[in-house]
């Protein structure tokens, strides 16, 4: 079973058994796959009139556990899920799937105004920088996205790529940058998970954290729910560990 991050003289040190780092491997894998993807946009300048994407579930609500060494063991990230044949990796393998087979949008329209996602899990990972619904600022949206989107894709991407790298060694240990980094790769997985289990109040997660029964598991939200538990898990223990880095108030 999983150790939660510690502060050390060597760093932010987490203790994770081999299936529980082939795990989160295959998660930030397959969140890279996501961000890489890009959905078809119409060919059309004009700001989409659809409400903003809902934000990103509070992290209020506490983590239940984090999962045995009993959970199936995965394979390496960028292994098909279908190749290993096991139910569970299917649906790990399949949380960033709506992404797939998407072709590229007009530069030129891309230029001047890009829409929001229609993925809900990109459209958590990509929120938009202006928020509103009138013609204004729909338009304003588009224009900031259009201008920022793309950086902010390499970000999470390098952020992601860093944590699976860390990932092929135990214990886990981090220097400062690196598990700042980690918490942000973390949290992207929280942010996909979340929106494929239809998170968006304090009830929802709520009801998400009673699941806490790797053995009693038998469907794809159950599943979703303890891996969305482990890593907030995995992510709070990271934060506290970091807190205590911080320097005293005066």
């Amino acid at each position: 079973m999983a150790r939660a991050f510690k502060s050390t003289p060597k760093g932010f040190v987490a203790d994770l058994e081999k299936a529980e780092r082939r795990l989160l491997r295959t998660l930030f894998a397959d969140v890279i796959q996501l961000l890489d993807a890009e959905e078809p946009r119409p060919p059309s300048a004009a700001p989409s009139t659809s409400a903003p994407a809902t934000s990103a579930p509070s992290t209020s609500a506490p983590a239940t556990s984090a999962p045995s060494a009993s959970a199936p063991d995965a394979p390496a990230a960028g292994t098909s899920a279908e190749a290993a044949g096991d139910p569970f990796w299917d649906i790990v393998a399949g949380l960033g799937g709506e992404g797939a087979g998407v072709v590229p949008s007009d530069p030129h329209t891309a230029a001047l105004h890009r829409e929001a996602p229609r993925d809900e899990a990109l459209a958590r990972l990509l929120p938009p920088g202006v928020h509103g619904e009138t013609a204004a600022e729909q338009a304003a949206a588009g224009e900031f996205r259009a201008l920022t989107e793309d950086s902010v894709r390499r970000s999470k991407t390098a952020d992601l790529q860093r944590a699976v790298a860390a990932l092929q060694v135990n214990p886990l240990v981090l220097d400062e940058a690196n598990a700042v980094s980690f918490s942000r790769a973390l949290n992207d997985v929280r942010l996909v998970l979340s929106a494929r289990l239809g998170i968006d109040s304090e009830e929802d997660a709520e009801r998400v954290h009673a699941v806490d029964d790797w053995a009693s598991a038998t469907d794809v939200e159950s599943y979703m729910a303890l891996l969305y538990n482990f890593t907030t898990w995995l992510l709070e223990t990271l934060m506290l560990a970091l807190s205590t880095q911080l320097p005293d108030q005066p």
